[in-house]
């Protein structure tokens, strides 16, 4: 058992069973940019990765976008989804130094606002038949993302490939976290399971045609699971027959940009403030009541 890893950002210390968690401060990074962060070379299928962002992370979002242009293996496009509800001079809303972006293969489109739904539904839309990558606006990114979650895609086409899942279990009909000594483990790198949950916010690579017919269905997913874009886009692959490998693992931590958390999701789906993550688990198995067969009937 390892005594201390590293968690969301925060280290983690298991003193004979009580876990202690410590946030971990943020470093500014100052990242250069010298050449284009798109490919030249021509590929049979795409990669896109896709991202959206709003007003209170504009300024953030820059950085976040500038270690996706210095990937070492580089995308065909990256795609920065904003709402015009939010910015209604569209490019004149945004700052100079994102718009200094496009020179190095930034792209900025338009879709209305669906709030974190924008980083995927406008890109399957606009890019089928395409390996879609999305990301989060408030984290940097290692230089390699890009390149790890391809590199593992080509051998398994018809699983979802994730840095980071919340591994999941089956109890009375109903799903919870794994158990801590699961949930820290490394045993499940490199497998792929139903049961492991996509955590966008790790990075995840989305073959062509993985999700069931509903995902775009956008009506529906505001009347389920508007806050709760991960469990929907999980609960698509799942019906469609596509687990999710977990290509790293728990003990990847996360750098998120500095003063970027007191907005976001994450201040949302809280327990007492919006929707909690049982009450998105009960609401999706209602709908789609063989999820929990699938889940049930796999050996993990």
């Amino acid at each position: 058992m390892k005594f201390v890893q590293y968690f969301d950002g925060h280290i983690v210390i298991n003193l004979f069973g009580i876990l202690i968690r410590i946030k971990k401060s943020g470093k500014p990074r100052n990242i250069i940019l010298n050449e284009s962060g798109i490919t030249e070379i021509k590929r049979d299928e795409k990669i896109i990765v896709s991202l959206t962002s709003f007003p209170e992370r504009i300024n953030i979002v820059i950085k976040t976008i500038k270690t996706l242009l210095k990937q070492t293996l580089k995308p065909d496009e990256i795609v920065l989804w904003l709402a015009p509800e939010q910015f209604p001079g569209g490019e004149k809303d945004l700052p100079e130094e994102l718009l200094e972006l496009k020179d190095f293969g930034l792209t900025i489109d338009w879709y209305k606002d669906i709030r974190s739904y924008k980083k995927i539904i406008p890109a399957l839309k606009k890019y089928p038949g395409t390996v879609i990558i999305t990301t989060d606006d408030d984290i940097y990114y290692a230089s390699d993302t890009v390149e790890t979650l391809y590199k593992s895609y080509p051998e398994h086409k018809n699983q979802i490939q994730a840095l980071r899942c919340d591994v999941l279990r089956v109890e009375n009909g109903k799903i919870f976290w794994a158990k801590t000594k699961e949930l820290f483990s490394d045993k499940n790198r490199g497998k792929a399971s139903f049961r492991n949950r996509l955590t966008g916010y790790g990075a995840v690579l989305y073959p062509p045609d993985c999700f069931y017919k509903d995902v775009c269905d956008e009506e529906l997913i505001k009347k389920l699971l508007p806050t709760h874009d991960d469990i929907w886009l999980w609960a698509m692959t799942v019906l469609n027959g596509y687990k999710t490998r977990l290509v790293k693992g728990y003990s990847e931590s996360i750098a998120y940009i500095e003063n970027s958390q007191q907005y976001g999701l994450c201040k949302i789906n809280k327990k007492g403030i919006g929707m909690s993550l049982e009450e998105a688990y009960e609401i999706i198995l209602k709908q789609y009541p063989q999820i929990l067969e699938i889940l049930e009937e796999e050996c993990f």
